[in-house]
């Protein structure tokens, strides 16, 4: 078990500062509560490292300024950053020999965990240098994660927790832009669920929120973490693939519509989905991949549901396909 050293700074006899241990060993996950006199007297100076992290209010930014102190004091090979909002990994970080675990908390509140690797053990004077820096990222951490948390919030479906459409439409341009870039693959999937409302208002709403929730699940289960997922609201749903998902983005697609058709759940309350999915053409914008991932699932509604298809219709039919599905609706 990797341990840590809890240390506090006191001056000897002759005025030189020491390090003196202040309490007994601790598991992997130091407590590293801060004594109010760290607190009180940080150095501010323009170049010190708590002048550097407020500087900005993004985690990964933080995390990387924090890094580049910590390895004046021991060369790194990699420093990872766990939070409740997600796992960060300082830039150029990779495996190394020796671990070093600690727990962030200010005020009694864990902030985070913080993994140090490196090639060389970390000493109990490392350890205790380690700690006089994470001292001064605290405040700012904490800013850090109180921001991020309410972007998250609205960025996020509250119910599913999948991203929202205002998160969708800022994350669809943005892919679609680096696809371009970089000339690589690109699909958007969009999702509706059949029989959905018949759950509504024959179980209610409080059911149908399960639902929603089941889907949510299976869609995490099948696909990929690097996936991005939304929820639009009511029971539509979106998905945008890249890279090697997009060159089989059918099979992709036929993987989710059985994980959702085979959940006993949502058998037992008679709910799958059709899925329409459309290709990024290199002279396409975002609204035209669109419009052709609607199109293809309307296609897939009005063939009978629960059908996965790529868009094939142009406009004109497929307005003229649309106005046929609502005269046969009413």
């Amino acid at each position: 078990m990797i341990l840590a050293y809890l240390h506090q700074v006191q001056l000897n006899n002759d005025g030189v500062d020491m390090w003196q241990e202040s309490g007994n060993l601790t598991n992997a996950f130091g407590d590293l509560t801060i004594s109010s006199n760290w607190q009180d007297s940080p150095d501010c100076s323009e170049n010190s490292l708590v002048s550097q992290l407020q500087t900005t209010l993004d985690l990964q930014q933080q995390l990387d300024i924090f890094s580049m102190s910590a390895g004046r004091v021991l060369t790194l090979s990699g420093l990872t950053l766990k939070t409740a909002l997600g796992e960060f990994t300082a830039r150029g970080s990779k495996n190394g020999q020796h671990q070093h675990l600690v727990t962030l908390t200010l005020e009694k509140q864990v902030l985070a965990e913080l993994c140090y690797e490196a090639e060389y053990a970390f000493t109990p004077l490392i350890q205790q240098q380690l700690l006089l820096l994470e001292s001064e990222w605290l405040f700012a951490l904490r800013n850090a994660l109180v921001v991020s948390r309410l972007q998250q919030m609205a960025l996020k479906d509250p119910l599913t927790l999948l991203g929202n459409r205002r998160f969708f439409d800022d994350s669809f341009a943005k892919a679609i832009q680096l696809a371009k870039r970089h000339q690589s693959p690109f699909v958007l999937l969009l999702l509706d669920l059949d029989n959905f409302k018949q759950v509504n208002d024959i179980s209610g709403h409080s059911v149908g929120d399960d639902v929603l929730l089941k889907v949510a699940d299976c869609m995490r289960d099948t696909l990929r973490a690097t996936d991005s997922l939304f929820r639009f609201g009511g029971d539509e749903f979106a998905v945008l693939l890249s890279d090697s998902d997009a060159e089989h983005a059918e099979r992709v697609s036929e993987r989710l519509l059985q994980a959702i058709k085979q959940d006993a759940f949502l058998a037992e309350h008679q709910v799958g989905c059709s899925i329409g999915l459309a290709r990024l053409a290199p002279e396409q914008q975002a609204r035209d991949v669109f419009h052709q991932a609607d199109e293809a699932l309307y296609q897939a509604k009005l063939s009978g549901k629960g059908k996965v298809r790529h868009s094939s219709l142009t406009r004109p039919k497929f307005a003229e396909a649309r106005a046929g599905a609502l005269l046969a609706a009413s």
